[in-house]
């Protein structure tokens, strides 16, 4: 409809100016309608040979950025043509990949003619996750805006967005506390976390529950299960990124951020567990300093959330037999106990549980 209303003004021009040319017998107008009827030429054959020799570059921020916080990403468009375009719209999928989120943009420039134009797009994201911005097409205007040409283009960036959390030192440090506490306690009760790392001779001093009776009756003598230190133990956490209407995922991040941080600046060593939408099972990280917490913060981000359907308690008690304190981070059922937990946006919570299967 557009491009009609440009036909149709073009077309009164150059009826005005053939008047104009025939009342007055001027040369100037004259040339004036070579001009213009030379013009469309010089427009259609100009677009043909811009769209080809026009290409894309995507930029978006190597390191990874914090949800909140106002980040760019640069276009730089290059015509290697002699055509100048004065309006070029690039088509753009934006997407948060962790959320499954897909929106469209159209980004409208001028383009220079044998010259790179660049242009900022800046992005805040309002949940974290996986930014990822890709140019899916291009479509070229003439100069007199009467044909438009397309260009399929398949240029993508992508930025991680990671959460931010506030500082939780003091209660994360003592509900980690009491979770080492009760696995401790429930070490000395006999049971048996899967913590053995070896078998021995019985050394005098040796407690009786850590006898392993089938192997001793076996080999005539008695053999010991010999165990992970007390000093090594560290707490189980559990990371559920389902989600919600409510966005409760985001909640969970915030809080698993903030947790995490504190236990890592205290020392205080641990191993994270969440489903992982890309294997279809548990993944589990050792973490022992900032570094390592990072990266399994990253590898998440990788991942992707998913609905409510699956039990990821149930999962790591089936891989854990005998469970043990742990902490779970995710959405509040029911009332919880202040002393136990640690409650974050969203309906969310860090609750520490003792469970068995």
């Amino acid at each position: 409809m557009k491009q009609i209303g440009n036909i149709m003004r073009y077309i009164v021009i150059v009826l005005l100016d053939i008047a104009v040319m025939l009342v007055f017998h001027s040369y100037i107008n004259f040339l004036l309608l070579i001009g213009l009827i030379l013009f469309p030429v010089y427009s259609f054959v100009g677009v043909m040979q811009a769209r080809d020799k026009l290409s894309v570059r995507i930029e978006a921020p190597f390191e990874p950025m914090v949800r909140g916080e106002e980040f760019d990403v640069r276009f730089i468009i290059t015509n290697e043509s002699w055509f100048p375009l004065v309006n070029v719209n690039l088509e753009l999928d934006v997407s948060n990949i962790f959320y499954g989120n897909l929106g469209k943009h159209v980004l409208n420039i001028p383009v220079r003619a044998k010259k790179e134009t660049k242009v900022t797009y800046p992005v805040v994201m309002e949940y974290c996750g996986r930014f990822h911005i890709e140019v899916s097409g291009i479509s070229l205007m003439d100069v007199l805006g009467i044909r438009e040409l397309k260009k399929k283009v398949n240029e993508s960036a992508e930025c991680l967005v990671l959460p931010c959390g506030i500082e939780r030192n003091k209660e994360a440090g003592q509900i980690y506390l009491r979770g080492i506490t009760e696995a401790m306690e429930s070490k000395e009760r006999g049971y048996d976390f899967s913590d053995v790392t070896g078998i021995r001779e019985y050394i005098p001093g040796d407690k009786l529950q850590d006898i392993h009776w089938k192997l001793s009756v076996k080999k005539d003598e008695l053999m010991v299960k010999e165990r992970v230190n007390m000093s090594a133990m560290q707490l189980n956490i559990l990371v559920d990124i389902s989600n919600d209407e409510n966005m409760c995922a985001e909640g969970v991040l915030e809080l698993s951020d903030s947790v995490t941080k504190a236990f890592v600046t205290r020392n205080m060593p641990f191993t994270v567990h969440y489903y992982s939408s890309n294997v279809g099972e548990l993944r589990s990280c050792y973490i022992n300093n900032e570094i390592e917490r990072r990266n399994w913060i990253e590898m998440m981000m990788y991942d992707s959330c998913y609905s409510g359907d699956i039990d990821l308690e149930a999962s790591f008690l089936i891989k854990n037999p005998g469970g043990g304190s742990y902490l779970y981070i995710g959405r509040i059922n029911g009332d919880i106990v202040d002393e136990d937990a640690i409650l974050g946006d969203k309906m969310t919570a860090a609750i520490l549980k003792n469970g068995t299967v």
